[in-house]
């Protein structure tokens, strides 16, 4: 059955969608010549209903392999660092430009984090639906 067929039959039944995420996972090989071996780094995505996308880079990780050397260790992080400076959008940046002590680099940055933010609970709401806020009040 496919998603909208089952969604319209749940609600068609009162159930509520309180939330709609789709995932994604990406995959990276980063080939090392002394082992002469591939290592592939599996990277998440989710979507929200609301069309924002979350790259969640601290669940990087090398699943199909138990030992991973150093050297493609640091090249995943250099990889990962290059990636997130892809999607903050500092990618060209100096790193004084970068970490301006801001939370929003550019105009366009702090449009995005504002329409981001006015999606989000308030504490109070978040203590009505007995959800812990973080950071507590």
């Amino acid at each position: 059955m496919d998603k909208h067929t089952l969604h319209q039959q749940l609600t068609d039944l009162g159930l509520e969608r309180l939330e709609y995420i789709e995932k994604s996972v990406y995959r990276f090989e980063i080939y090392n010549d002394a082992t002469s071996a591939a290592y592939p780094l599996t990277l998440t995505t989710v979507t929200s209903e609301l069309g924002n996308t979350t790259v969640h880079f601290q669940e990087a990780d090398f699943t199909e392999n138990q030992f991973v050397p150093l050297q493609v260790r640091r090249a995943a992080l250099d990889k990962l660092i290059e990636l997130e400076q892809i999607c903050n959008g500092s990618a060209g940046k100096s790193i004084a430009e970068a970490n301006n002590g801001s939370m929003a680099q550019d105009m366009d940055e702090m449009k995005k984090l504002g329409n981001e933010m006015k999606h989000m609970k308030t504490n109070s709401e978040l203590i009505e639906k007995d959800m812990v806020p973080d950071p507590m009040p």
